[in-house]
């Protein structure tokens, strides 16, 4: 199985390629990631890793097709970002985007790409609760998370690719 963990920084996986932006003993590749395509094999990895790293991007959906072309028919993408509403989304001005999880939910359905064809379906989709969001029962925290902020950490997504 070849597996991808892109944006590494100091997370290194054993047994994966590890890729970043810095340069480092144990990074298989440094590149920007805000220029495409990458220079990874086309049609290559059967699991894609990006652990807060696409809410830096430019560009998010050129990445999120980016791995799409790197990857094998039915791999999956998994991708872990800030939830829109919470205070740590905001905390790091490098932060160029902010998503929920209708954000992945409409990039599924409604493809950018020029043929409209999809390319990704949702394996699973997770919100992940801050250790407040964690004292209340799910269907009530997930509701009330659109009124107010601090209840959920994190949209945890695994996209399937479809070639």
């Amino acid at each position: 199985m070849n597996k991808l963990n892109f944006g590494c920084g100091k997370d290194i996986k054993q047994g994966w390629d590890n890729v970043d932006l810095q340069k480092g003993k144990e990074i298989f590749k440094s590149f920007d990631f805000n220029k495409h395509p990458y220079p990874l094999e086309e049609s290559h990895y059967d699991l894609i890793y990006a652990n807060n790293v696409i809410e830096h991007l430019e560009q998010p959906e050129k990445a999120i097709y980016e791995f799409w072309r790197i990857s094998k028919k039915n791999a999956i993408i998994h991708l872990i970002v800030p939830y829109y509403n919470n205070k740590g989304a905001f905390n790091d001005m490098t932060h160029l985007h902010y998503f929920s999880d209708h954000t992945f939910i409409k990039f599924v359905e409604e493809p950018y790409t020029i043929n409209k064809k999809r390319k990704f379906k949702i394996h699973s989709l997770t919100l992940n609760p801050t250790k407040i969001g964690k004292i209340l029962p799910k269907k009530l925290r997930e509701g009330l998370s659109l009124f107010i902020g601090g209840l959920i950490a994190h949209v945890d997504v695994k996209l399937k690719v479809i070639k």
